[in-house]
């Protein structure tokens, strides 16, 4: 089933999420942004618009203002936590199920928090992320993608020690969460689930955010219970 999102997307979320790919794919810490006369021109915006966008990406410590110097791209901040654990091979249901609970915990609420804090460039990522999403894509580019889109929830929530918890649970399950990501029906639940939480963190809806997560992982949880079936079922995808 395919759902239709509506996406109020703004046009300095769209610039923000431009500049911030433009930074992290191609520049390096202490590189200049283009002068505003320069990037209105190539991005086809308001120097209000672009004002908007880059305080976006100062808030995120993307890039420094300079007076005098001009638009700086700053370092990436160190870590606020990191946790280093060995992922969960296949063969360890009790292990995985661990990992499960805890998503269970912290996730929904991520959920929530991102729903009363996400940015329209948050947002403008998370679309991005769902539009680059479809069942026909390969098992390692849906799960690359699966794993941005929890990362990119996390990030919107402003707070970074979340956004390491959610990278070390990512990191626990992946093996298991690549074999879900082999079948269509898994790649086709990780899209809806998807769209379903972008459309209540859009709508800066809390509690509607909260459900779609507790929903999506549950939906999770019964699928990877069944995967074997599934994958049987669907052998030119194994």
């Amino acid at each position: 089933m395919e759902l239709t999102v509506q996406r109020p997307r703004t046009i300095s979320g769209d610039v923000a999420a431009r500049l911030e790919r433009h930074i992290t794919d191609d520049l390096e810490p202490g590189d200049k942004l283009p002068p505003e006369r320069a990037l209105c021109g190539a991005l086809g915006v308001s120097r209000a618009t672009l004002r908007e966008a880059l305080r976006a990406l100062e808030d995120r410590r993307l890039i420094e203002r300079r007076p005098g110097r001009g638009t700086v791209v700053c370092a990436p901040p160190e870590p606020q936590l990191r946790l280093d654990f060995t992922p969960f091979a296949d063969d360890g249901p009790d292990d995985f199920g661990r990992v499960a609970e805890l998503r269970r915990l912290v996730e929904p609420q991520v959920a929530e928090l991102a729903a009363q804090r996400a940015t329209d460039l948050d947002l403008a990522r998370l679309d991005d992320i769902l539009r680059e999403s479809h069942a026909g894509l390969t098992a390692e580019e849906s799960l690359r993608l699966d794993v941005e889109f929890h990362r990119r929830l996390a990030v919107a929530t402003g707070n970074p020690l979340l956004v390491g918890v959610c990278e070390a649970m990512n990191g626990l399950v992946h093996d298991v969460r690549l074999r879900s990501h082999w079948a269509r029906e898994g790649r086709r639940n990780s899209i809806e689930g998807h769209q379903r939480l972008y459309a209540a963190i859009a709508a800066h809806d809390p509690d509607a955010a909260r459900r779609a997560m507790d929903e999506h992982l549950a939906q999770v949880g019964e699928l990877i219970a069944g995967l074997d079936d599934l994958l049987r079922s669907e052998p030119e995808l194994g």
